[in-house]
């Protein structure tokens, strides 16, 4: 390992799709504990302050690896295809290229993520025992639950579930995906949109909102039990709700943490109120010295 706090770009493979990230490396030799920095919903790793996140857990002693799912950012596969299971996969695909590094304690690795990307986390910390800690800000928990609270009457909401079935049927008759705007999956107030990553995309196939729509985190949630998770909601946000949280929260039990940030921003990942609330958890769960 390298003597100083730097970072490297790396690859790696998810069945079949090549995977791009960078690995953010701390000053100090040996083995190190692990980070993953799991982006958002159709975003990539050089936003929201992903990559400033990334190096606070260097600084701090971890390794650190930001990545970009299938379909995103300068990773492979189908441009804006997001499946929440397919993303879970690519998240146990980079756990397991963190272990075949030299620098890391492949028995102490966790995973950070925000909003979509937070919701893959706990998803995958449930099912796969290697993620020693789970940190999942502004998560959302049940995608149906969500998407109600996006078309909150019900006109709207039956239009919405009309739109995705057409696109369904479109798709077993073409072979060929209808497309989404962006803001009709996740809808995002203006006065926010700043916090976007550059180059976020835009529109993705109707098969993506389907996908979130069935994604249900807080089913399995209290299956990281009796590891570690710590959920991070802006009391404010208005894309999603804290009551998201809230109700992870409620399904995960013991030992589970929940910290409401004074906060109205959705991104929040460069606060510095939250970076020292997950370095803490961090410290306490899996500190950087063992």
């Amino acid at each position: 390992m390298q003597s100083t706090v730097g970072e490297r770009p790396v690859e790696f493979e998810s069945n079949g799709a090549r995977l791009s990230g960078t690995l953010h490396l701390p000053p100090e030799g040996g083995r190190r504990p692990a980070i993953v920095v799991c982006h958002g919903f159709g975003g990539n790793s050089s936003g929201a302050d992903r990559r400033q996140f990334a190096q606070v857990f260097a600084s701090a002693g971890y390794v650190a690896l930001r990545f970009d799912f299938r379909g995103c950012g300068a990773s492979g596969g189908e441009p804006g295809r997001i499946i929440c299971m397919e993303e879970v996969a690519d998240l146990q695909r980079a756990i397991a290229f963190l272990q075949s590094l030299d620098c890391v304690d492949a028995a102490r690795i966790g995973v950070v993520g925000g909003s979509l990307g937070g919701s893959v986390a706990i998803y995958a910390a449930a099912i796969d025992p290697r993620l020693r800690v789970c940190v999942a800000i502004g998560a959302i928990g049940n995608g149906e639950r969500r998407f109600r609270y996006q078309y909150p009457g019900e006109a709207g909401w039956q239009d919405f579930l009309k739109r995705l079935e057409s696109a369904r049927q479109h798709r077993e008759k073409t072979g060929q995906s209808k497309m989404i705007d962006r803001f009709d999956i996740v809808a995002i107030p203006e006065s926010v949109r700043a916090g976007l990553s550059p180059g976020a995309r835009m529109v993705f196939p109707a098969e993506t909102a389907l996908s979130m729509l069935a994604f249900n985190p807080e089913s399995v949630v209290r299956r990281i039990a009796p590891r570690p998770l710590l959920l991070i909601h802006p009391v404010g946000d208005e894309v999603v709700p804290k009551s998201e949280s809230e109700f992870l929260a409620a399904a995960a039990g013991a030992p589970c943490e929940l910290h409401l940030l004074k906060a109205n921003d959705h991104f929040t990942s460069g606060d510095p109120d939250l970076q020292k609330i997950v370095l803490d958890f961090l410290a306490r769960h899996m500190p950087a010295e063992q």
